[in-house]
């Protein structure tokens, strides 16, 4: 288990390094000009000074350089061009545990609801509870979160009253924002774990429990759930690191102060350390995700284990 997490750990250092270098130079080529924003009507000798200030006036390679040293040996992402005196570092310190907050609730409805509706809708096939949820689910995949966002906004916000619209900072504000960035994970997580159990309730070893006369509700918690999971645990790997970033159209309608709103300006800004430092800790977070899901591969499936032989 331990050379199969280092070999894991090795290729995703890798990874970080292969998108870190490719994000670098696809920037450094993008058309636009980050201090065209910052310093606006400014005389040329101005803008000259604070180009040399962000080192912006010497070569691609150059620059690359000086930044992978930062970032391996202090683990910095660098300064913003467009927030002046405002590190990326301490933008994700500061923004990130909001983007996380709201994520993180979000995703652990997702789960919970998707699985048990899912487990339902199986387990009842071709029957009303069946067709209910799988109307329900088609609705939540095709309407866009933002969408939702917009009609709980009008109706529980505005029209109803129940919860505050704008705002942050005290539970009742998560209401609106968690929602709506819930509906649509919760089919997604209903539709596969829909799938699988459908797979699974006519397995071999579920026919030969129900045979020996295990009682229903055992067979299902012991056996045909456990072993529906694996797509589920699939999904969570890469939504544990969009926490952060799937939350972007969310936290702008909702005007929460997350990583979304930062990233949206730093692209339109042309803010390259912004881009480039949100990009790699992105990344860093999908690559653990990845690696925590072959992780809990062994311990959701019996069947599944990592062998030195595998290694």
């Amino acid at each position: 288990m331990f050379k199969f997490i280092l070999k894991r750990i090795l290729y995703g250092l890798l990874t970080l390094f292969l998108i870190t270098t490719a994000t670098f130079f696809l920037i450094a080529g993008a058309p636009g000009d980050p201090i065209a924003a910052k310093v606006g009507q400014m005389p040329e000798k101005a803008q000259a000074v604070i180009r040399t200030k962000y080192g912006l006036d010497k070569p691609v390679a150059v620059r690359y350089g000086i930044y992978m040293k930062n970032l391996i040996t202090k683990g910095d992402f660098g300064e913003s061009i467009v927030y002046t005196g405002k590190s990326v570092n301490d933008i994700i310190k500061t923004n990130a545990p909001i983007s996380a907050k709201i994520g993180i609730i979000a995703l652990a409805l997702q789960i919970v609801i998707g699985v048990l509706l899912g487990l339902i809708s199986a387990l009842h096939r071709g029957k009303t509870p069946d067709y209910i949820i799988r109307v329900l689910v088609v609705l939540a995949i095709c309407v866009p979160s933002f969408v939702f966002a917009a009609l709980l906004q009008y109706f529980i916000g505005f029209k109803w009253k129940l919860a505050p619209v704008f705002g942050w900072g005290e539970m009742k504000h998560y209401i609106l924002p968690v929602l709506a960035y819930t509906i649509g994970g919760v089919a997604s997580y209903t539709k596969f774990m829909r799938s699988s159990t459908l797979s699974v309730i006519n397995e071999d070893y579920i026919l030969t429990a129900k045979s020996k006369g295990c009682k229903k509700g055992r067979v299902v918690r012991k056996h045909v759930m456990r072993n529906s999971m694996i797509p589920i645990v699939t999904m969570t790997g890469p939504a544990i690191a969009g926490i952060f970033a799937g939350s972007f159209v969310i936290e702008r309608i909702f005007s929460i102060p997350g990583l979304g709103s930062y990233y949206v300006k730093s692209v339109t800004n042309n803010d390259y350390t912004m881009i480039l430092g949100f990009t790699i800790f992105f990344a860093a977070l999908y690559v653990l995700s990845l690696i925590f899901v072959d992780i809990m591969y062994g311990i959701v499936d019996p069947r599944i284990r990592i062998t030195s032989s595998e290694d």
